[in-house]
């Protein structure tokens, strides 16, 4: 058919000619269902049933590196309309490198799904403001290897410039017919860097025959203007995929660490010492644990490298609110992490020597683990305890109840200091007893906690102070003698950490933006001096806690995690099917539907804050609904969508604010505690909330509001449900006005869901079995759907009677792909029929990185930015 513009295909309407190719044309075109622009690819063909359902395969891809691919026609594919321009060389070396790494990352997202690119080349690679974009991934028109016979190839060999474009960066046995994986991108990004870095191609020829035989027999002209990537170029290229790097992940890392080594402008001389350094980055894989054993006394010359540590098979680490984190031994010689694997998330130990890693039993839901001082054992919080785990063997041991621990650190007289979400600093015998204060916070300077504690030489010890204001917020030392007289050496949202160096040298670590910095620290004075430098970029903060992503070992190592925990709202039916996603990724944590399903509220962390945000359903538009230095969590909306209360402030407490973002915020409550906003009832009457209290830990309370949110004039807020177990993430049953709250509460030992009758809490019904968090009904009451321990969406029918309930058997909908991070994973649509999946697909197998020698780094004296 003839397209023009104002075409028809579907729902898309073609706007103007963006250009044509071999497959068919190319379109800029409008989606009439979301008024948003999108790319068109119209084929001149109908695809075939392999093509269409691998494109849906490539739709499932959502990476800031690779174009969208939102719907597949019978005969066109509908995809992110990007402004930008192909990739051309020759370029600056550090430009070349830094895209170089973003190609990498998206191929690396794609190929741990099992989708390669198969044509990837300059001319599928957009360079737009925000940075590199892959284009047509997993859809080149050469689905596999070419055959002997194929007329395709036959045309190449006997025609000059038919198809040269795709040839030149085809890998030997796509060329000789054999069976191609990830690692034949990999030669093609090898083609890639070689012509960003020289302007000129890996692979020339006169004719497609001269260009096939060069890319079987030939080597490339050598890099003489980029030595410390010569030698990884060459082995990107290798004729044999066995000699070649084996994941992406691998090259980005040995790019990574070369690069770091020196400048790039190295005349003769250094150019050997280049190729020394290139060399041995390629042997980083290879060399694995074997590596860190040999420096664990870092070397002499002032040379540093980048290991990289994989999460369990099949697992994922775990950042997020009271559970995750991670901590170097201080010999290091072990690595401890919370990750999921098996389906199981609990605390695992790894040392570096070797290649496996093993799961502590007893460790479900571990977080912040920290280590004995001797290295023999590791300690780590529950919700509601600390406990230890020796690495000889035994069950982890109970040192002390605590709500909400924030950091611990251990000292070599067998003394604890740990830190909580809302109170000071505590210590505690290491072999088990009753903590007793060690800090307080300053009222007066509207600090609400000290948290994430770390011992320094000379009876000192480090923490971080949470305020009411950001100039009170930062990183402070004191003494054990006089705790009271501290010295403030940051103002920062984060921890910092402190490092011996092997030169005599005292170093502190912190995050300024996302780029791990080290300044020269004196703890005996205590003072910074000297300039701070950077070591890396980007590391991983959870920002509502302010907490990095870092940890240091006493003799020259650092680990840390590069990635946030970023997640894409996604639309799933009851059977699990993805349905369309909301929105951008973004690092989310609590979200809430609206009750007509049209909008989303969310928590989201941006420029070191953690803010709402509005985001529209249809047109897929965010908007900022709150902008103040606060952090700004647990939304929830009022029944006709106008008003939305959320816990802000320090300690959290409520608050409200029109939907519209007309006015400001204003106060609900005025508590010593912490209060978590979890629900509005149907009839606008009640909010529901949990509190955090000494004694009793999270108890449910309500408050009488008006349906515009205002405090009921002559009332306050009244605890619903108070025990000394934890009761929380409660919510209001969907009728008219409420009869029942659905809620958790961990009073058997483990957390199970829970009803009672509302407004008081008569009668009590058990829900979930074997273990279940995050109740949310379903239409009408009739079904209240939560999350089992193995990250499964399970429903239970409902037959509810005036003070009675009648439960059905727990059934199994379908594995939510969300990593736990401490807050609801999903939320259930207005008609029961759809949840909204806060989803981590892409987190899956992102590493951990391991610096050896990182203080080599701070030698080239480049201040950080």
């Amino acid at each position: 058919m003839m397209v023009g513009p104002g075409t028809r295909f579907g729902p898309y309407e073609t706007l103007d000619a963006i250009g044509a190719g071999g497959m068919g044309e190319v379109w800029k075109a409008r989606d009439t269902r979301l008024d948003r622009i999108v790319a068109i690819k119209i084929s001149k063909e109908q695809f075939s049933e392999r093509f269409e359902r691998e494109a849906r395969a490539v739709a499932a891809l959502n990476h800031p590196h690779i174009c969208q691919l939102y719907d597949v026609g019978p005969n066109y594919l509908v995809m992110e309309f990007i402004e930008g321009a192909p990739l051309k060389g020759p370029l600056p070396i550090e430009k070349a490198v830094e895209y170089a790494g973003q190609i990498l990352e998206a191929l690396d997202a794609a190929h741990r799904k099992g989708i390669t690119h198969r044509d990837l080349k300059p001319a599928n690679i957009l360079v737009t403001k925000q940075g590199i974009k892959l284009l047509d991934f997993g859809l080149a028109k050469q689905a596999g290897p070419l055959a002997a016979d194929d007329a395709t190839l036959t045309q190449a060999l006997t025609q000059h410039g038919q198809i040269l474009g795709t040839l030149q960066y085809m890998s030997p046995e796509q060329l000789q017919g054999k069976e191609t994986d990830a690692r034949s991108d990999l030669f093609a990004f090898g083609c890639v860097l070689y012509e960003m870095l020289t302007g000129k191609r890996a692979f020339g020829g006169e004719s497609a025959a001269s260009v096939i035989a060069a890319i079987l027999e030939r080597e490339p002209a050598p890099l003489t203007n980029a030595p410390p990537l010569e030698r990884i170029v060459r082995r990107a290229l290798a004729k044999d995929p066995d000699q070649r790097f084996q994941s992406a992940r691998d090259l980005k890392a040995a790019l990574t660490w070369a690069m770091e080594q020196g400048p790039p402008t190295a005349a003769l001389k250094p150019s050997r010492r280049w190729h020394w350094i290139a060399a041995a980055a390629l042997a980083i894989g290879a060399l694995g644990g074997w590596a860190v054993a040999h420096f664990r006394q870092p070397p002499s010359d002032d040379r540093a490298f980048r290991l990289q540590i994989d999460p369990p098979e099949g697992g994922r680490f775990a950042f997020g609110n009271n559970i995750g984190g991670i901590a170097l031994s201080p010999d290091g010689r072990t690595a401890a992490y919370v990750a999921s694997g098996g389906g199981k998330t609990g605390l695992w130990l790894r040392p570096l020597d070797g290649t496996t890693s093993r799961l502590v039993p007893g460790t479900e839901s571990a977080a912040y683990p920290f280590w004995s001082p001797d290295s023999s054992s590791v300690a780590f919080f529950t919700v509601t305890q600390l406990k230890r785990v020796d690495l000889a063997g035994g069950s982890p041991l109970v040192i002390c109840d605590v709500i909400n621990g924030r950091g611990g650190t251990w000292s070599s007289d067998g003394r604890i200091l740990l830190g909580t979400l809302w109170s000071g600093l505590f210590q505690v015998p290491a072999s088990g007893g009753t903590p007793s204060p060690l800090t307080k916070p300053e009222a007066s300077r509207g600090e609400t906690s000290h948290r994430w504690p770390q011992l320094l030489p000379n009876g000192r010890f480090l923490y971080f102070v949470q305020g009411e204001k950001p100039e009170n917020t930062g990183v402070f030392v004191s003494s054990f003698v006089q705790t009271a007289e501290r010295v403030r050496l940051l103002t920062t949202d984060t921890n910092a950490l402190y490092a011996p160096s092997r030169d005599g040298k005292g170093y502190l670590l912190w995050l300024r933006g996302t780029t791990l910095v080290a300044q020269e620290f004196d703890p005996a004075t205590p003072k910074l001096t000297g300039e701070p430098h950077p070591v890396s970029d980007p590391v991983a903060k959870i920002g509502i806690n302010n907490h990095m992503n870092v940890s240091v070992s006493g003799n020259g190592l650092l680990l840390y995690s590069a990635y946030n925990t970023i997640s894409q709202f996604t639309w799933f039916d009851r059977a699990g099917k993805p349905l369309g996603v909301v929105g951008e990724p973004g690092e989310y944590s609590m979200f809430r539907l609206s009750a007509d399903g049209h909008r989303v509220a969310t928590s989201g962390d941006a420029l070191g804050r953690t803010d709402l945000w509005l985001l529209e359903v249809e047109r897929n538009i965010a908007s900022r609904f709150t902008s103040n230095a606060n952090v700004n969590i647990y939304p929830v909306w009022s029944p006709d969508g106008r008003t939305i209360v959320f816990s802000s402030g320090a300690p959290r407490n409520l608050f409200r604010k029109e939907s519209s973002g007309a006015g400001t915020e204003e106060r609900l409550t005025r508590a010593p505690n912490a209060q978590l906003s979890n629900d509005w009832s149907r009839d606008g009457r009640w909010i529901l909330f949990y509190e955090v209290a000494t004694g009793t830990q999270r108890d449910l309370w309500v408050l009488p509001v008006t349906p515009e949110g205002q405090l009921v004039p002559g009332t306050t807020a009244r605890a619903y449900l108070q025990t000394p177990f934890n009761e929380y993430w409660g919510r209001f049953s969907p009728e008219a006005s409420p009869r029942w709250v659905a809620y958790e509460s961990d009073e058997t030992g483990r957390i199970e869901v829970y009803i009672r009758a509302f407004p008081e809490p008569r009668g009590k019904f058990q829900i979930s079995t074997g273990g279940g968090q995050y109740p949310e009904w379903g239409a009408g009451g009739r079904e209240l759907f939560y999350e089992s321990p193995d990250n499964k969406l399970m429903a239970v029918s409902l037959k509810l009677g005036a003070d009675s309930a009648e439960p059905s058997t727990p059934r199994e909908l379908f594995q939510l792909p969300a990593l736990d991070t401490g807050w609801p994973p999903y939320d259930t649509a207005p008609d029961g029929q759809r949840f909204l999946v806060r989803a981590t697909p892409g987190q899956a197998g992102q590493p951990l990185t391991v610096i050896v020698n990182w203080p080599a780094l701070l030698k080239k004296e480049v201040p950080a930015p």
